[in-house]
């Protein structure tokens, strides 16, 4: 059967009388734990300050906020003035390398023109004179007739201890310069 209006009345006054119950024995119940749970308050000593005092505590720290803040902003560097910077930066090195690449040429031009030199040197050098000396046969014994022997042409091709050192020294010089030609491509390559 349905339910009438005023029954329905009294039905709802009642579920809200019996909601304002639950949370009343909720809210009591929280209050008697917090209190369980609550420590015993320290006897406050009251540190009433002048207004004076802490208007001039926050003037100072604004104060040195001001202060540090310059000092960030005068060290703070502009994108512009690092691209600016790094481009220096880049031109100092590309000139110092022009610089040392034309060391490295003058060298190898003086190495050229001292191996060019030295080939030369050794070349004169080389050029021994074979000095031909014909030696006569002794004096033909009369008792024994034999054919005498005809002059023998001996070649005394004997070099020089002067030319011996030139061309030591000039091997040594073309050594250290094809070592240098191989350290310079190593760096060029590798470098």
């Amino acid at each position: 059967m349905p339910l009438t209006e005023e029954q329905k009345q009294r039905k709802n006054e009642k579920a809200k009388e019996n909601r304002l119950k639950k949370k009343m024995e909720k809210a009591q119940s929280e209050l008697v734990e917090l209190e369980a749970t609550k420590l015993p308050e320290p006897d406050i000593i009251e540190n009433i300050e002048d207004p004076d005092e802490v208007q001039k505590r926050k003037m100072e720290i604004a104060e040195k906020r001001r202060k540090t803040l310059e000092i960030a902003r005068s060290k703070r560097v502009t994108p512009t003035q690092i691209r600016k910077n790094n481009e220096e930066e880049m031109m100092r090195i590309k000139t110092e390398k022009e610089q040392e690449m034309m060391v490295k040429e003058q060298e190898m031009l003086k190495m050229k023109e001292e191996n060019e030199k030295l080939k030369a040197i050794a070349e004169e050098k080389q050029k021994v004179k074979i000095v031909k000396k014909y030696v006569s046969s002794p004096i033909p014994i009369p008792m024994k007739k034999k054919k005498s022997p005809r002059p023998q042409e001996v070649a005394a091709a004997v070099p020089s201890t002067d030319y011996l050192v030139q061309q030591t020294y000039a091997e040594q010089l073309q050594k250290r310069m094809r070592e240098n030609m191989l350290n310079r491509v190593m760096v060029d390559t590798f470098g």
